[in-house]
């Protein structure tokens, strides 16, 4: 369950298929992943009680009497009616986070693997999109696309207005096709037609890297979208921080303004780059989980799961006790040479989870900033649990710092207010966000140029109230044995 409508926006398209297309299939009648001494029952039954018994806030849930997971036609409305009993103090959902798939998730994050055509749009006015991001490796990228580039028709219309139903239904429906036809408008005013077949690609998440100099001044600038599984992207990471260290850069900003987290991993190998080397062994977060976990209490529908398909062997239970003790406190171990005078973020309301888990922990320990935007909040996260073709990715635990910081359910607040602007390419030093990141770090705003013109209309805002619905926000904690 993914929340609408948190900006009067529609950003729309699809970089990474995390669709609960799920929701349409009819669930098999007797989970998988069943121990022998374990009961039977439903795959309702299954999740409702593997819930009692992990979900971080099993307190509020009822007694299976009082819910009956039998009476919803399938897995995921009755997982989406759990989510409902936490409240926050206004008496809204605490739970914007949990939710079903049918695999789409741990494909793309887990296994690195996309099957779309691999760009986002966003509007720039309320009558105008701009292409936001492409992936690396994605029939958008083939085509020559790129940030910045205005979308000017879809399959042959050529009007859009936000938050307008008939323009939210075209472009979901062309974006969720096996093909349709886009044209755009590139920034010196010529234009560009191309039909699109989405497709399968391996997941770049790295959409743009530079090292500036100015008179002396040496910044890394890392523009990073999702984190994939470490072993997908660790090669990159390295290559790009190894030019910093050589460089003898000393302040770096990193671009998570467009990214929904991913694997813990992976953010925990960012942060061991970035943190100073004095800060080894020192804590990086801690997890914090249910009283149950903690204790190693659990019910039979957990106690005998086995662990498929990460250890067919091992039990579900002795994972999460595991987590819960063994594994709660990560420390930072320093990898590399680099070492930093200050750290810069950009973020905005799609900086989400693990992302904000990567500021959050960096905070206490060094010189830290960030730009843009208040962040999403999300200091909670997943140990995904697969029941046949449904995965379960039921808020698990909350991670707070070195400093017990761990309570930004309402986003981490900026240091600098600064707009985005999608009509920019990567890199460009009239970014606005960009651009008050470098002036923060002692760059001088006449060495870089003139600021385009503010357009008086422009909202240049996300995210879009399908993808809001559809791309993941979270953070997974990879499975240790």
């Amino acid at each position: 369950m993914q929340p609408n409508n948190f900006y009067n926006s529609l950003l729309t398209g699809l970089a990474l298929i995390f669709l609960m297309s799920a929701c349409n299939k009819k669930d098999s009648s007797t989970p998988r992943n069943r121990g022998n001494n374990s009961p039977t029952g439903s795959v309702n039954d299954s999740i409702f009680f593997i819930a009692k018994d992990i979900y971080l806030w099993n307190d509020v849930l009822p007694d299976s009497a009082t819910f009956k997971p039998n009476q919803y036609p399938n897995p995921i409305q009755m997982f989406d009616a759990l989510t409902t009993y936490k409240k926050d103090a206004s008496g809204n959902n605490l739970d914007r986070y949990s939710f079903i798939d049918n695999g789409g998730t741990s494909r793309a994050l887990q296994q690195g693997i996309a099957g779309d055509i691999g760009f986002e749009v966003g509007y720039q006015t309320d009558t105008t999109l701009f292409v936001v991001y492409v992936y690396p490796g994605s029939p958008a990228d083939k085509a020559g696309i790129k940030r910045g580039w205005e979308l000017i028709n879809v399959n042959g219309v050529t009007r859009f207005r936000v938050n307008d139903g008939t323009t939210d239904n075209m472009l979901n429906t062309a974006f969720g096709s096996e093909s349709a036809t886009w044209g755009f408008r590139k920034p010196d005013n010529s234009t560009q037609q191309n039909t699109l077949a989405r497709t399968d690609y391996k997941l770049n998440p790295i959409l743009y890297s530079h090292l500036y100099d100015f008179s002396g001044n040496k910044i890394g600038y890392f523009v990073f979208n999702n984190f994939v599984a470490l072993a997908d992207v660790k090669a990159q990471i390295d290559s790009i921080f190894d030019a910093y260290t050589k460089a003898g850069v000393k302040q770096v900003i990193i671009d998570l303004r467009y990214n929904g987290g991913g694997l813990i991993e992976t953010a925990e190998y960012l942060a061991n780059i970035l943190v100073p080397a004095a800060k080894t062994n020192t804590t990086m977060y801690s997890q914090f989980f249910n009283n149950n976990v903690t204790t190693n209490n659990f019910g039979p529908y957990f106690k005998y799961m086995k662990a498929v398909p990460y250890y067919p062997s091992v039990n579900w239970s002795d994972i999460f006790y595991s987590e819960a003790t063994t594994y709660k406190t990560a420390r930072f171990q320093k990898s590399g040479a680099l070492a930093l005078n200050k750290v810069t973020f950009l973020g905005t309301r799609n900086t989400v989870s693990a992302s904000e888990l990567l500021y959050n922990v960096l905070k206490p320990v060094m010189t830290t900033k960030l730009v843009g935007s208040n962040t999403y909040g999300k200091p909670v996260g997943f140990i995904n649990i697969s029941f046949g073709k449904y995965d379960m990715y039921a808020v698990n635990f909350q991670t707070k710092n070195a400093a017990n910081e761990g309570d930004y359910f309402s986003g981490l607040p900026a240091d600098i207010r600064a707009d985005d602007d999608f009509s920019l390419d990567w890199g460009s030093l009239s970014d606005p966000m960009l651009r008050a990141a470098l002036t923060d770090m002692g760059v001088a705003a006449g060495s870089l140029g003139r600021m385009a013109r503010s357009n008086g209309n422009r909202i240049a805002v996300t995210p879009a109230n399908r993808l809001e619905s559809t791309k993941f926000k979270g953070m997974i904690q990879t499975i240790r044995k």
